[in-house]
Parts: C-alpha cells; sequence; structure tokens
C-alpha cells in the first residue's frame, strides 16, 4: 500500500513539474501586439537594427518577440550572426535590457550577461 502511495505521489510531483515547465515556457506573440511602453508593435519591432550600449556599435538584429502568452511581450530574440563584438547565436534576451533609438534597440548588457542568457531555437 506505501509503495502505491508512493508512486502515485511520484507520478502527480511529476505531472505538476511539467505543466509549471509548460507555463514557464515563452511563445511568439503576434504582429499586432504592443510593446509598451515603447508604443510600437511587435512587427514593427522585428528586424530592428541592436546596437551596443556606450559605442553603437551593431550587434544584430530582432528575431522574434516573445511572451509569456501570445498577448504579453517579455523578451526579444536577437540574431548575433556576422558580429565581431563577440556576441554569437540566436539569445532570448528579457526587454528590460533594451532602450529604443528610433528605429533601433540599444542593449544594455555585457557580453557576460548575454552569454548567460537561453538560445533560442536549434
Amino acid at each position: 500500500m506505501n509503495r502505491l502511495f508512493l508512486a502515485a505521489t511520484t507520478a502527480l510531483l511529476m505531472s505538476g513539474a511539467a505543466v509549471q515547465a509548460q507555463n514557464a515556457a515563452l511563445v511568439e506573440v503576434g504582429d499586432n501586439v504592443m510593446l509598451m511602453p515603447w508604443n510600437k508593435s511587435a512587427g514593427e519591432i522585428e528586424d530592428a537594427k541592436v546596437l551596443k550600449d556606450g559605442d553603437g556599435v551593431e550587434l544584430g538584429e530582432i528575431e522574434e518577440v516573445l511572451g509569456s502568452d501570445a498577448n504579453t511581450p517579455v523578451a526579444l530574440v536577437v540574431d548575433f550572426e556576422g558580429s565581431t563584438t563577440g556576441f554569437t547565436g540566436n539569445k532570448v534576451i528579457p526587454i528590460d535590457r533594451f532602450t529604443p533609438d528610433g528605429n533601433r534597440l540599444t542593449l544594455k548588457t555585457s557580453a557576460a550577461e548575454v552569454a548567460s542568457f537561453p538560445n533560442y531555437g536549434s
């Protein structure tokens, strides 16, 4: 009886962890979703150039806008391919690390912190 209870409890806890992990996953937001306080839509932000804070060197561009759900943007995917600054790959970076600058975005973080952010895609 104790083994059956233990097995059932373990299965319940594991399924709860899976649900929590799914809830934490980010999804692409629609192009018409607004990124407040910038007053720009996700579609307007995609393909925007990303500049390094301080010296304005181009690092890459925005590939996707991700959210906790399809209407709540929380992060941007930056494609650093071709960057000569040491930043590489596609990284998921919280929106609060960016400042809008016209049609460009300035990234306010260090290379070490960027390396710690999760990769996007493969």
